[in-house]
């Protein structure tokens, strides 16, 4: 290739828009008429380009899958967090401390939302200690008037949330010492 092809390879594009001067113009189709590769270059650019590919169709499907994926795996992480509220609230010893802190710990990570967070671990805990101690469902009643039952259950809530800020705490110190890496 010399340096005459590279100058009229170069220059084509404008020759194709007409946009040339004469001169140029007229020395662009001498090159051309005498010069096999030019040519052939020349012919390529003249076919027409594929119709652009629509590609609003294929983002919204692959963003509509990305979502139910999430969407499936935050259900299952809802439903694992309720079931090991409940059963810590089931078991009324000190095992929750353990479990509150790290239910807080990673839904925080997760969700990177402190209200997610609490009411994931407040939600299931305040309705089974309401179960428990306003109504007759196991036999007998833990408490001698609703105002006491709502203060044994607002008083469990508050120090399961404590725990569960604690998580909150602990997930977001890990947030942090991951970002500052």
């Amino acid at each position: 290739m010399n340096k005459e092809c590279t100058i009229v390879q170069d220059l084509l594009p404008l020759h194709e828009e007409d946009l040339l001067q004469a001169e140029t113009k007229q020395f662009i189709e001498e090159h051309l008429k005498s010069c096999q590769e030019c040519r052939h270059i020349a012919e390529q650019s003249q076919i027409p380009l594929p119709a652009e590919v629509n590609p609003v169709g294929a983002s919204k499907k692959m963003i509509r899958n990305i979502t139910v994926k999430l969407t499936t795996i935050q259900i299952f992480f809802v439903a694992i967090a309720f079931i090991l509220a409940m059963s810590t609230a089931i078991m009324n010893n000190s095992g929750f401390i353990l479990t509150y802190t790290t239910l807080g710990a990673v839904s925080f990570l997760f969700y990177r939302s402190v209200l997610i967070t609490v009411l994931l671990a407040g939600v299931p805990n305040f309705i089974w200690n309401c179960l428990l101690y306003m109504t007759d469902w196991f036999g007998e009643f833990y408490a001698e008037s609703f105002s006491e039952a709502l203060q044994i259950a607002l008083t469990s809530l508050i120090v399961h949330l404590l725990f569960t800020f604690i998580g909150i705490i602990i997930g977001f110190s890990i947030l942090k010492t991951r970002e500052e890496i």
